[in-house]
């Protein structure tokens, strides 16, 4: 045999005998990168769904919890019977049904076990009352067990048998003090809510939310969904059993989620089995609504080892050099790029840009998957800017909603209670006096009645036109619910209070830009209370104060402006 074929054969025996080892090498060194990046995938994606999540649900818990604490509902449950409250209640639940996102309620009441519920379609105008509940019915069972829980908020999947509707509810106890009183909330739309959140996603990627105990509460598969979990036991529930195989994942996942619960970790990560498959399985906790949230990444789809194959052309070529050419090869073309875009990998996971050059290196497949990563690496940087944007835009629109009423534009109940209290510790700190004008519409039920809710609003939008053209700069008015509305004065006296109020009621019963459906104006007039509060009076003392002094004001034929007795000031 002549020396080149020797050579040949002795380069392809040097080469087998350090390509397998060095091959070998190269693939656990790119699945160990590749996994790396899988783990830091699957914590990212975990983030963004968790954050998809939460803004559709966080929006409706922040206004359920508004309803459950609204003061005319609180004093209806307490006396259910009463049927100007069960009135002024329905009004006050009309009022939600049209911020919520479903447009629609519901309110349980623990008292005599009514159930109340009107939709998007006001398909129950009117008749809001839909049926009793009982607590030897099974279909009721999730009101008593929600109630002996004392949790102040639940979520769930359940279908509601009575009204023939399945739905994602957000469900809110009714409190007065330490009493319990009924169930407040809303429900969103179980379909919608899976295909704009479950189903929406990359190939390879599921993602599915479930309770503290493992219950299956969303998935994009309606079937593995464990409905009405609150009343049922634990053998009962669809659990994530149902989507591993082995008992050893099963652990690992629940283990995984009662740490993050007590440690207060953002995501946890695991490899598990699924469906005969490997995959990564992302975690996170979500307090707001004491769920967790599972993203299964598929390694098959995301991580497919056949884009590998390309390498061993490399190796197939590098037979026609010599074993230090094949190495001076491996250098260039594979190991080098790899590590620069781990590199990248680095950089971009400690929230820096990525590596401009990374896209100009490595050819062919390492060439490809470069650019791959560049581009991935763009996308992901781009969409964590826009969910941060939309984050705190969102955040920014919440606070505004739990303060501002959205029709008036004035401080809601909650700012102006907010305000008056500071304003009050204020005053005793300065010595100064703090006055209160309550101003209620008169006949507002007939305007709505006979003129339409839309010209009750423009009457409501109008009032808050004058308050605002008439009191001071530096008066602060809000729409106190309803009708009604209250104005602080600070600082001021009886003097002014009487002035300021006087003028109020003038205004409004001079008020003619409100238009009937005949295209008449309509009439308008108001009730006012005013209140001095004393140096030491506290906030729920000078409400009481100021609503005697409306209610004087409504007995003395409306239309009028009425005050309490000038309190006495300590010497």
């Amino acid at each position: 045999m002549n020396l080149q074929p020797r050579f040949h054969l002795l380069t392809i025996i040097f080469f087998v005998v350090f390509a397998i080892p060095s091959w070998i090498a190269v693939r656990a060194l790119a699945e160990s990168i590749m996994e790396q990046w899988a783990v830091r995938y699957a914590e990212k994606q975990v983030l963004y769904d968790k954050g998809r999540t939460l803004q559709p649900i966080l929006r409706e818990v922040a206004l359920s919890r508004q309803m459950a604490s609204s003061q005319p509902l609180r004093e209806w449950a307490r006396r259910p019977e009463d049927k100007a409250l069960t009135q002024r209640a329905v009004k006050e639940m009309e009022n939600f049904r049209q911020n919520f996102q479903d447009h629609s309620y519901f309110v349980a009441l623990l008292g005599n076990g009514h159930y109340y519920h009107n939709n998007a379609q006001n398909e129950f105008g009117g008749q809001e009352f839909r049926y009793v509940m009982d607590e030897r019915n099974k279909k009721d069972a999730w009101f008593y067990d929600l109630i002996r829980q004392k949790r102040d908020i639940h979520i769930n999947v359940n279908p509601d048998p009575n009204l023939g509707i399945t739905k994602l509810w957000i469900d809110v106890l009714i409190r007065d003090g330490n009493d319990i009183l009924g169930i407040a909330g809303t429900g969103l739309d179980l379909t919608s809510f899976i295909k704009n959140v479950v189903e929406e996603g990359s190939p390879g990627v599921t993602s599915l939310f479930v309770d503290h105990d493992g219950a299956i509460q969303i998935h994009r598969n309606q079937a593995l969904i464990d409905f009405a979990s609150i009343s049922k036991n634990k053998s009962q529930q669809n659990t994530i059993d149902l989507l591993f195989e082995r008992p050893e994942d099963r652990k690992a996942v629940l283990a995984a989620m009662k740490e993050l619960e007590v440690r207060k970790k953002n995501v946890a990560t695991l490899f598990v089995q699924s469906n005969g498959r490997r995959h990564i399985a992302g975690i996170a906790y979500l307090p707001e609504i004491d769920w967790h949230e599972i993203t299964l990444l598929d390694l098959d789809v995301l991580l497919p080892f056949s884009q590998f194959a390309g390498i061993l052309a490399v190796y197939t070529l590098t037979l026609l050099g010599i074993l230090l050419l094949f190495n001076l090869a491996l250098t260039r073309f594979i190991l080098k790029p790899l590590k620069q875009l781990d590199a990248g990998m680095a950089a971009v996971e400690a929230g820096s840009e990525v590596p401009a050059k990374l896209e100009n290196l490595g050819t062919g497949e390492i060439g490809r998957l470069m650019k791959r990563f560049v581009h991935m690496a763009k996308s992901v940087t781009i969409s964590r800017r826009d969910l941060e944007f939309k984050v705190q835009e969102r955040t920014i629109a919440l606070e505004r909603l739990t303060k501002i009423d959205p029709l008036t534009e004035l401080l809601n109940r909650r700012g102006m209670t907010e305000r008056v209290e500071s304003e009050l510790k204020r005053a005793r700190r300065e010595n100064n006096r703090l006055g209160i004008l309550w101003l209620d519409l008169d006949n507002f039920k007939e305007i709505n009645d006979w003129q339409g809710h839309a010209a009750g609003d423009r009457a409501l939008e109008a009032i808050a036109r004058i308050i605002d053209a008439t009191i001071r700069p530096y008066d602060v008015a809000a729409r106190w619910g309803g009708d009604e509305f209250l104005i602080m004065l600070y600082p001021t006296d009886e003097a002014v209070l009487l002035a300021l109020g006087e003028r109020l009621r003038q205004a409004v019963a001079g008020c003619r830009s409100v238009v009937g459906k005949d295209g008449q104006p309509i009439e308008l007039s108001a009730s006012i209370g005013g209140h001095l509060a004393g140096k030491d009076e506290e906030f729920n003392t000078v409400l009481q104060q100021a609503d005697g002094a409306l209610y004087a004001a409504k007995a003395a034929g409306r239309n009028c402006y009425r005050t309490t007795p000038v309190p006495l000031t300590a010497e």
